[in-house]
């Protein structure tokens, strides 16, 4: 008998950090980590890094804690049109708010 391929999936939300979950918004969207850390800086009108935002999206819930993320969290959730207890929790299986509600930067000229 021949073996399966290993098949290497996502580990469900509730066992994903806070960080992953974050990760995962800014990838559906197809944002730069540069343009999340902008985005949110105006969102939250607090400056953030894009080293700051690409050290949120790595951090564990106890860094979350400690890091400012979660003092972030309800802009965030705002900026994505995400559901706030999936972001904090991943009690909602939905990513993102299929509604439209995020509007969209301009195109940029080459």
């Amino acid at each position: 008998k021949g073996s399966s391929p290993v098949q290497e999936s996502q580990p469900p939300p509730s066992s994903q950090s806070i960080g992953a979950r974050l990760n995962l918004l800014r990838l559906a969207m197809h944002w730069s980590v540069e343009e999340c850390a902008y985005r949110i800086t105006i969102e939250a009108n607090n400056y953030t890094t894009p080293e700051t935002w690409l050290a949120w999206e790595r951090c564990s819930d106890r860094q979350a804690a400690e890091n400012g993320l979660l003092l972030a969290l309800s802009s965030i959730a705002q900026l994505f049109a995400a559901d706030p207890a999936w972001l904090e929790g991943g009690t909602n299986d939905e990513l993102v708010d299929a509604s439209g509600d995020i509007i969209p930067f301009p195109a940029r000229n080459p």
